[in-house]
């Protein structure tokens, strides 16, 4: 086993990323390419084909050694993207993202029904589009990069309630079933079968690779974190933001979704935030015109910066779950400038995690640790103001992109039949504990009170926006 290599694939909002990993957990190669396309109004769809493209460059740009290694592939990827073929393979039209808000007005009713919040975005993405589709195969961005390896349409997910982002019974409620047909699931860890032939040839790489059930990017994110352990939870910062604790007790909070862990007697309670890292992107391009803010030119900036930000700006899942949730700036004055409004968004998308936390924590969950992953772990002022806004620790494991991990270990565990939960363990190590300012958490505390009194003075204004 020293020897062989185990190559990963992440199908994100923004970016496409595969990397490769040894048997010790040490990534060898990595690839990132963004792959975003522009959004129109409440349409926001992708080419699941550019995915591909930036797949195969990636894997020719690695080392013939490094590809001849690779004994397994496992995909990961965003959702809940709702990315459709035909029966024969084929794709049919564009995939569509959980960004996406046709059919959003259906939300409330679907939820009515007892139908996850979660689920019922993309039921109400289905409703919109039972009109113009014929019967077709639902798969997500990983299941649909594993269908172009071995031609096999399946659904690669760990086989519990909240992996998928849709279920035969919520189809057949609102007579869905006949239009959009579910695939065999492939449990997680197991081989979904070898790389086609001429898909190896095309990727460089031996004709005798497995290709690997992975899970949606949020699971995959538990395994590479090692949040796998009572009151433990994971802060997935992206393009959007995914917080997820790993509970012994089932508890149910309004707002959030509470659904089996991929671990025997264990829950997992979970909220999604539309646009976090987005609105971070956003400014920075769209309002301070550069690509890249200097973090020497942000840490000198004074916090609280007393700029109430809410990051708002798509509407809003957790745990409102309301399309027409808008960005705010409250509280600007001549004194402030593009830094101060920058670490401000940052401020804001704190808040917005302190009030999933303090939601949490409100009906009995206990969070003893936290640990930060994706995009904004790499950023110290990013993680400073999240421990002083939530007054914890958190965690920064040495490897940033813990999807690709939690592939890798995965993949690895498929060989060796190991437990995953014993290897994650091993292979995890933190790197960084930034611990909150106690003067800091004080003044955060005053501001989120105004941060939560700027949500309920304003959902009228919202509706009338």
């Amino acid at each position: 086993m020293s020897s062989e290599l185990f190559a990963t694939i992440d199908i994100g909002t923004t970016n496409v990323k595969v990397a490769v990993f040894d048997t010790n957990g040490e990534k060898l190669f990595e690839f990132q390419q963004r792959c975003a396309e522009s959004s129109k109004n409440d349409i926001h769809e992708l080419n699941p084909d550019r995915w591909w493209k930036v797949v195969v460059q990636a894997f020719h740009t690695m080392e013939d050694d490094t590809r001849k290694k690779i004994v397994s592939i496992c995909v990961t990827g965003q959702g809940p993207t709702t990315v459709m073929v035909k029966e024969d393979g084929k794709l049919f039209g564009k995939a569509i993202t959980w960004l996406d808000k046709r059919g959003y007005e259906h939300i409330g009713s679907i939820i009515k029904k007892g139908i996850d919040e979660q689920i019922a975005t993309v039921i109400s993405h289905l409703i919109f589009l039972k009109e113009i589709s014929q019967r077709v195969y639902l798969l997500q961005p990983s299941d649909y990069i594993i269908l172009k390896l071995t031609g096999l349409i399946v659904n690669a997910t760990f086989p519990f309630e909240g992996y998928l982002p849709w279920n035969y019974e919520a189809l057949e409620i609102f007579d869905l079933h006949k239009t959009f047909l579910i695939p065999q699931l492939i449990p997680t860890g197991n081989s979904v079968g070898k790389i086609k032939p001429e898909v190896a040839r095309t990727l460089k790489v031996d004709e005798q690779v497995e290709i690997i059930s992975g899970a949606p990017d949020f699971a995959m994110a538990l395994v590479g974190t090692g949040t796998l352990e009572d009151g433990m939870l994971c802060d997935r910062g992206g393009t959007s933001q995914g917080l997820t604790l790993c509970s012994k007790k089932k508890i149910v909070c309004p707002g959030l979704m509470t659904t089996p862990f991929f671990i025997k007697d264990y829950w997992k309670i979970s909220a999604v935030m539309t646009t976090t890292g987005k609105a971070y992107e956003w400014f920075s391009q769209n309002v301070a015109r550069t690509r890249l803010v200097e973090l020497s030119q942000l840490i000198t900036v004074k916090r609280p910066t007393g700029v109430i930000f809410l990051p708002h700006l798509n509407g809003e899942r957790s745990p409102y779950w309301n399309k027409n949730l808008r960005g705010v700036f409250f509280g600007l004055s001549l004194k402030d400038d593009y830094r101060s409004l920058l670490v401000s968004v940052i401020e804001g998308v704190a808040y917005a995690m302190r009030n999933i936390l303090q939601l949490m924590e409100s009906h009995g969950c206990k969070v003893k640790k936290i640990r930060a992953t994706g995009g904004q772990a790499m950023n110290n002022l990013w993680n400073q103001i999240k421990a002083d806004v939530l007054g914890k620790e958190i965690e920064i494991p040495q490897i940033f992109d813990s999807e690709l991990l939690g592939c890798a270990i995965i993949s690895i565990c498929a060989f060796t039949k190991e437990d995953f939960r014993s290897l994650s363990k091993k292979m995890v190590r933190i790197s960084k504990i930034f611990s909150p300012s106690a003067q800091r958490h004080t003044l955060y505390e005053r501001f989120f009170e105004v941060y939560k009194s700027l949500h309920e003075r304003n959902m009228d204004l919202f509706e009338q926006l």
